[in-house]
């Protein structure tokens, strides 16, 4: 409903302690962590550039780690790596005793079974990247001895609801179940409120933000639903697309991509119903011939990488709903047009748009959409 393709592996922490059990294993046999009283902890002396990601000095990652302070630590910043469960709580066998792993020695175990020892790009909200992340790292780092653990790091904004935190406590909480049970448009709307932000920015999520990205879809559709075939010039077309395309690879700029895919439309609008072409010609700087159907042709690629506009534009416009009763009316109008009986046609036209459904001339023909 999203548009979001499935993960490759969902690993699960219980199904992982095996290659947890094998990582902290290696971390002592490296001398980066220690046992002591059924507890395994990472010794973040042993590692110099602990900090190195948050960006934070010795000092502040020791009082904003919220570490506990236990007789059994070599150092007040260390971490727990295994901790012992007593009967009443989830264990496992270890060499260490009975216990259970910690938080940050989970997701360096699963993401090293799933991708390696060093991957590509690593994601998560920007509140994990201390301790959470500095951890993992760390973890990875010296039982590999690698220069790495990911790549690249993303970290994204936070969500809020209406300019405040999303809590229970607060009545402002929503899933993503709340937000489709609005309408089967509605995951293909949130998915578009989301790429107009930033990835590294706060997200504030309004039912009229919501709104609003329906109606910007309802433009696209309807522009789409009015294209052509697209014309043999894939010169201006692959320079349309590149340039749409262009900002994601600026730090996933979505939100400028998204504005430029906008050009677009503007373009194919111009073309097909008439209008000026010149500010998004300059904006481009490219002199693109402007003709039905090219400009409609790089939207549904540019559209396609972003995962928007994936349904049929008629049944978008439509709502799904039974329009037997729709296309009647508007046989009836064209058949009034030819008959020159213009006050029928403008009659039935103000008919339809009274019960919500507005129509659009094109040179395909009258393609119609629910306000």
């Amino acid at each position: 409903a999203l548009g979001n393709l499935p993960p490759t592996d969902e690993p699960r922490a219980t199904a992982s302690i095996a290659p947890m059990i094998a990582l902290i294993g290696k971390l002592i046999d490296r001398g980066h962590a220690y046992a002591a009283e059924g507890h395994v902890l990472f010794s973040v002396a042993s590692y110099p550039d602990y900090g190195a990601l948050s960006g934070r000095t010795p000092d502040e990652l020791v009082a904003g780690a919220r570490v506990e302070v236990a007789p059994y630590k070599r150092d007040a910043g260390d971490f727990v790596l295994w901790k012992p469960s007593d009967e009443a709580t989830p264990g496992w066998d270890s060499p260490w005793g009975r216990g259970r792993p910690g938080w940050h020695i989970e997701c360096s175990a699963m993401s090293w079974q799933a991708l390696g020892e060093v991957f590509d790009i690593h994601g998560g909200g920007h509140d994990l990247l201390f301790p959470h992340h500095e951890n993992e790292v760390a973890q990875s780092r010296c039982a590999f001895g690698t220069a790495a653990m990911a790549n690249t790091w993303l970290h994204n904004g936070m969500l809020r609801v209406d300019g405040e935190k999303m809590s229970k406590s607060l009545g402002n909480f929503l899933t993503v179940r709340d937000i489709l049970a609005r309408g089967s448009w509605a995951g293909e709307a949130f998915r578009l409120l989301v790429l107009k932000t930033h990835y590294r920015s706060a997200l504030d999520f309004t039912l009229a933000g919501l709104d609003e990205a329906k109606a910007e879809l309802d433009d696209d559709y309807a522009m789409l639903a009015r294209a052509v075939t697209a014309p043999d010039l894939e010169v201006p077309r692959a320079e349309m697309v590149a340039w749409a395309l262009e900002p994601l690879h600026d730090d996933l700029n979505t939100a400028l991509a998204l504005t430029r895919l906008r050009d677009l439309r503007t373009l194919e609008n111009v073309a097909s119903v008439g209008g000026s072409a010149a500010t998004v010609l300059h904006r481009a700087g490219k002199p693109w011939p402007v003709v039905p159907g090219l400009a409609a042709s790089a939207f549904r690629e540019v559209a396609g990488v972003l995962g928007l506009t994936p349904s049929d534009p008629q049944a978008w416009l439509r709502g799904g709903d039974d329009h037997a009763w729709v296309d009647a009316a508007i046989a009836a109008r064209l058949a009034a047009r030819k008959a020159r009986d213009f006050a029928e046609a403008d009659r039935i036209r103000a008919d339809l748009t009274a019960k919500g459904i507005i129509l659009e001339d094109g040179p395909q023909g009258t393609v119609w959409r629910r306000a």
